[in-house]
């Protein structure tokens, strides 16, 4: 028989009580674990911890804690919309019991900071169905094998293009799945100068932002980071094909030339001269009205296909604080955004954005069907890029993967590099300093632990 367990279980109090607070530095690896068959019965309150801007977030917020007190009756849930500042909260120990974070403080607040309580355990017991879930967003959250953030929606990168300036050119849209290499044929076509001066450039990809360069990093087959070795490998062979694919093409001006010094050619072109754009679902709006307002046809496709096909995804999320007094329904409140009811709530508001779960792919809900404030019609627009080859998904931001302080390596090094590329053509030497600074960083960090 099943044991049920009630919301204050005895043997999380009595871990409670054998650790201190983050702060206090005690020994707090130890954690409890639960049998699979395990049956969770959530009761009681908890606080959920969110920091709310804008009242669709609020609305949004609202709608996935009403679905969720409907499904677990016994539940009360305290809002906490206005938190101030978190890590002080956190490090104080007046956290909610769930509380929301961007996904480049996972590594942070479960590893360094041991503030998050572990999930995996409680997705059996609540019967939560993570095969549901895009395998790509679900890995986002898990920190070296364990779930310690529950993401809210899906968020991988997409691209946004001029199709007016396509049909000018007399090219035909690009189809979901498009390769690398076609990408490159658009982009070179769609460029033009007058004199010395760009009046189009094919293409936009921000590969300064970690998402768009970890897609690269890992494109050609390359493995750049280990979280078993604790080792970073970005001079392998495979890592550097991509980033001098990257780079060449970018030194051929059909994409803007993100790094080099003299960009005085591209000064009168506006975001939308840029035909093709790397963007996310929450741009969504103000890029689509951008091209409505200067009545300029547009739509989406899917990132290109690398040879190895990757993309880079992210999503802020939920975790439950180590050191709730309601473990269970904390669990249940955070693993809810797992659930297609939790997903239809949250993302059925204007707040919301693209569903995590693939059963909602084609839902209509979280589709445009008119932008915000006009008259124009988004049916016809291709809605679908936002959900296309998740198989491909990878972890998009550094800080996800390791340390902050090896992290912040990479990020803080990775625009000089690439400067200097544009500088002298060398971009080995500056990586291989960035991969050596970055292993010793993380050696430092794993003596200070021993």
């Amino acid at each position: 028989m099943k044991h049920v367990l009630k919301t204050c279980c005895v043997f999380l109090v009595l871990a409670a009580m054998c650790v201190s607070l983050v702060g206090c530095g005690r020994d707090i690896d130890a954690l409890p674990t639960m049998p699979p068959d395990t049956n969770i019965v959530p009761e009681g309150n908890v606080k959920f911890t969110c920091s709310i801007s804008k009242l669709v977030e609020e609305q949004a917020a609202d709608a996935f804690i009403e679905a969720f007190t409907e499904k677990y009756p016994d539940v009360t849930v305290t809002k906490d919309y206005n938190p101030g500042n978190i890590p002080a909260r956190i490090a104080s120990g007046e956290i909610g019991d769930v509380f929301h974070f961007n996904e480049t403080e996972a590594y942070n607040y479960a590893i360094t900071q041991k503030a998050l309580l572990p999930l995996n355990q409680f997705i059996d017991p609540l019967d939560i169905d993570t095969s549901k879930v895009y395998t790509g967003i679900l890995a986002l959250g898990q920190v070296e094998g364990q779930l310690y953030m529950v993401p809210k929606d899906y968020n991988h990168i997409v691209m946004i293009y001029n199709k007016t300036a396509l049909n000018a050119a007399n090219l035909e849209a690009p189809k979901d799945g498009w390769t690398w290499e076609e990408f490159k044929d658009y982009c070179t076509k769609l460029t033009t100068m007058d004199g010395d001066v760009y009046t189009q450039v094919g293409g936009h990809l921000n590969y300064g932002w970690d998402p768009v360069y970890v897609s690269f990093l890992e494109g050609w087959g390359g493995k750049w980071y280990d979280t078993e070795e604790k080792k970073i490998t970005l001079t392998d062979e495979l890592v550097r094909k991509g980033i001098e694919e990257l780079l060449s093409f970018a030194a051929t001006g059909a994409i803007k030339p993100e790094g080099k010094g003299d960009m005085s050619a591209y000064t009168g072109l506006q975001d939308v001269n840029y035909v093709f754009r790397t963007m996310v679902y929450p741009n969504i709006v103000s890029y689509g009205q951008a091209y409505d307002d200067l009545d300029l046809d547009w739509d989406l496709v899917s990132f290109p296909k690398l040879p190895t096909h990757k993309v880079g995804t992210g999503a802020s999320g939920f975790g439950v604080y180590k050191y709730t007094k309601n473990a269970n329904a904390a669990a249940a409140l955070a693993l809810f955004f797992f659930t297609t009811e939790g997903q239809q709530a949250y993302h059925g508001t204007t707040g919301g954005s693209v569903p995590l779960v693939q059963e909602l792919a084609d839902a209509g809900f979280w589709r445009y069907e008119a932008s915000k404030g006009t008259d124009a019609d988004w049916s016809e627009k291709n809605f679908n890029a936002f959900v296309s080859f998740p198989e491909a998904d990878t972890v998009g931001r550094v800080n996800c993967v390791m340390p902050a302080r090896v992290a912040s390596v990479i990020t803080g090094s990775w625009g000089g590099m690439v400067a200097e590329y544009f500088n002298s053509g060398d971009y080995l030497n500056p990586l291989t300093k960035m991969q050596e600074t970055a292993n010793q960083t993380w050696d430092r960090i794993i003596n200070s632990l021993s």
